[in-house]
This record gives C-alpha cells, sequence and structure tokens, in this order.
C-alpha cells in the first residue's frame, strides 16, 4: 500500500503543471498545429498524425513534469522521505503519459480504435523515454528530443538510406531510427504487428529502468 500511494501522489502534479504553467497552452498549439497540417495536407493520415501528436504530447508533458532543474532538485528532496524510488518514477511516468493520452485521444476522435490505441502506447514509450531523458539530463536532453521528432522522428530508415551512396551520417540516422522510438516503427501498433509492440514494451522497461536508477542516485543538491 505505501508504494501504491507513492505512486498516486505523484499524479496531481499534472492537473498543477496544466492549470498554473503553460503546458495546457503548449499542448493546445500542438493539436492546433498537427490538425492544420494534416487538414492541408494532399494525401491526409489519421494514423501519422495521431503519433505526432503522442510523441510531442509526452515530451512536452515530462518536460514540464520533470526536466526542469527545480524539479530534479526537488526529486532528491522528495526521496528523503520514506518513499520508493521506483514508485516515484511510475507515478511521475503515468502523470506524463495520462497528460499526453488526453491530446491523442481528442486527435483520434473520428479515427479508428486501432489508431487510438497506437497513440496510447507511442504516448507512453516516448514518457518513458524522455523521462530517463530529463532525470538524467534535464531539459536539454529533452528539447534535443523533440527537435530530433521534428526532423527525422517520422523518416524510415530505408527512407534516409534510399539515395545512391549514403554517408555516414545517413547510416547513423538509419541505426538510431532503428533503436530509439521512431514514429514509423510505431504505426504498425495499429495493425497489431508483434515486432512493434515488443519494441515499445522494451523502450518502456528500458526508459524507466534508467529514470528509476537516477531517482535512485538523486539527493539533496545533486540537480
Amino acid at each position: 500500500m505505501g508504494f501504491l500511494r507513492c505512486v498516486l501522489s505523484e499524479w496531481p502534479f499534472l492537473r498543477i503543471r496544466l492549470l498554473r504553467t503553460r503546458l495546457g497552452v503548449w499542448l493546445v498549439l500542438l493539436l492546433g498545429v498537427v490538425w492544420r497540417l494534416e487538414r492541408s495536407a494532399v494525401a491526409r493520415d489519421p494514423l501519422a498524425a495521431v503519433l505526432l501528436v503522442a510523441s510531442g504530447g509526452a515530451t512536452l508533458c515530462v518536460a514540464y513534469l520533470a526536466g526542469a532543474r527545480a524539479d530534479r532538485t526537488a526529486l532528491g528532496l522528495a526521496l528523503l522521505h520514506p518513499r520508493f524510488p521506483a514508485a516515484v518514477t511510475i507515478g511521475r511516468w503515468l502523470a506524463a503519459t495520462s497528460g499526453a493520452a488526453i491530446v491523442v485521444l481528442v486527435a483520434a476522435i473520428h479515427a479508428s480504435v486501432g489508431i487510438a490505441l497506437a497513440g496510447l502506447v507511442t504516448a507512453a514509450t516516448m514518457s518513458a523515454w524522455t523521462l530517463a531523458l530529463a532525470w538524467w539530463g534535464g531539459n536539454v536532453l529533452v528539447g534535443a528530443w523533440l527537435i530530433w521528432l521534428a526532423l527525422a522522428g517520422g523518416a524510415s530508415p530505408e527512407a534516409v538510406l534510399a539515395r545512391p551512396h549514403p554517408g555516414a551520417g545517413r547510416y547513423a540516422v538509419a541505426w538510431a531510427l532503428e533503436l530509439l522510438p521512431a514514429l514509423w516503427r510505431y504505426r504498425g501498433l495499429a495493425f497489431g504487428e508483434p515486432g512493434a509492440a515488443a519494441h515499445a514494451a522494451v523502450l518502456i522497461a528500458f526508459g524507466l529502468t534508467a529514470a528509476r536508477t537516477r531517482a535512485a542516485r538523486a539527493g539533496p543538491g545533486q540537480p
């Protein structure tokens, strides 16, 4: 029961940040921009739009819930009390995933159930991965990850290597797209592809483990 109470105590952070910071505004802007891009596209792709909202929403939620220097300092102070690092990690991950899930469900309101589920799993995966980035490197890494998603997150390794004689840079990008969370892979979640589900599960476990390790090492004065 103590572990569960510790997990649940992290969820109110989402409501506080939605109401008292610009997180809610950024999530609405994200929805509006993706909706506009999807409406103006020659070939509409609701799955791509939902996955983009899921990844961007999860990254923004983690940035506001865990990435600031004050949040990472407060993490060490919180662990002075009888709290479990794993419970704090899971609670903050669930809070970020819940925030992203709100915008995913709004974006997928006219889409199929499969697309909505793909968006929710993508949000959970991106939240776990970005939480690890936030607690190890702060919002500098979270911002870099958001830029990566905007520039290359939707591309596939095959598309990156499609040009004749790709250089080392393109091979590096292709390998990153194979290993890291990527929107092209999570499209398969909407169609029940086991490889996409397995990749998401591995990344969730890895992200939460890395974040929990950083939480366990946190202490007063250690950002």
